[in-house]
């Protein structure tokens, strides 16, 4: 597992390089986001569905999800009380908002090849709604220059995310005993093999490390929060979450111990927020810090 690791943060660091020294422009990232989420993505998901063995009671992961967006937003609007909206606002968009897709999907299947994506799937139909719903009011919320939430986005916004609507179509196939045939796979497994390679460039291309001194001690305060209700909300779990299958527990810890969302970042901008640097500076510096988080998990746990 270390050595799947170092590989996976050798293509990140190709990634960086390659933006580094002008190969690849940070705005080019969009492309093989678009590549990644709509087709390499999805085709890992049909892949791992297919024949996967699949449980109703693993739905508490979705309903677990929404349970910590809900509770852990209202916590850190109130931690930053003393803040302007601003930066109430955009702290409140950042927690809870997680970026299973891009990040969590290649590490779960190298960590948990036989389940993980099983698992994950279902925690991110939860983390779907959290983000393109929960979040999306918090920011509109907060912001002067927002409009107000809109129902209609929250459905097309679910409706769009080919990850999560291959997830539930697949979910549903898979309980109606409907699986696709070996060719059929066969084409997606290709396709899916180059889901982890470009997932961990495209993060690469993402990475920014400059630092904005203005915001720095509310990224500080805000990482010690979005760890910490990770860390206090996984325990407990561990200790009285009344579930005998060990994997949801473990899904929920690492879960809410993933980097911020990169969705974020538009809805930013859409809501005209002049604390886009805290979040840019967060989102990148939460993907460093998970990766060691995760790795030192899988060292002592898995």
């Amino acid at each position: 597992m270390t050595q799947q690791f170092i590989i996976i943060i050798l293509l990140i660091a190709l990634g960086y390089t390659l933006k580094r020294i002008n190969y690849f422009k940070a705005n080019d990232s969009q492309v093989l986001s678009t590549l990644v989420l709509n087709v390499t993505l999805p085709s890992l998901v049909i892949v791992n569905l297919n024949e996967a063995k699949l449980d109703v009671s693993l739905s508490i992961l979705p309903i677990m999800m929404i349970l910590y967006g809900v509770i852990t937003k209202v916590i850190i609007v109130w931690f930053f009380i003393k803040y302007d909206n601003q930066i109430r606002g955009a702290t409140g968009m950042m927690m809870a908002s997680l970026n299973i897709g891009l990040f969590a999907y290649p590490l779960v299947e190298a960590i948990w090849p036989e389940t993980g994506m099983i698992y994950f799937g279902m925690a991110d139909i939860g983390g779907a709604i959290i983000m393109f719903g929960v979040t999306y009011f918090v920011g509109s919320y907060f912001s002067s220059g927002g409009d107000s939430f809109d129902f209609k986005y929250l459905g097309k916004n679910l409706l769009k995310s080919v990850p999560l609507m291959t997830y539930i179509i697949m979910f549903i196939l898979n309980m109606m005993n409907i699986h696709f045939p070996d060719p059929v796979i066969d084409f997606f497994s290709v396709l899916s093999g180059a889901n982890m390679p470009l997932s961990m460039i495209l993060l690469g291309l993402m990475l920014n490390f400059s630092i904005d001194k203005r915001f720095l001690p509310i990224a500080i305060k805000y990482l010690v929060a979005h760890y910490g209700l990770g860390i206090i909300a996984g325990l407990l779990v561990h200790f009285f979450l009344p579930v005998n299958d060990e994997m949801i527990k473990t899904t929920l810890q690492v879960a809410w111990l993933l980097p911020v969302g990169v969705a974020i970042i538009p809805y930013s901008i859409q809501f005209k927020y002049k604390t886009l640097p805290l979040v840019g500076m967060v989102t990148n510096l939460t993907i460093v810090i998970s990766i060691i988080i995760l790795y030192i998990y899988q060292m002592l746990f898995v």
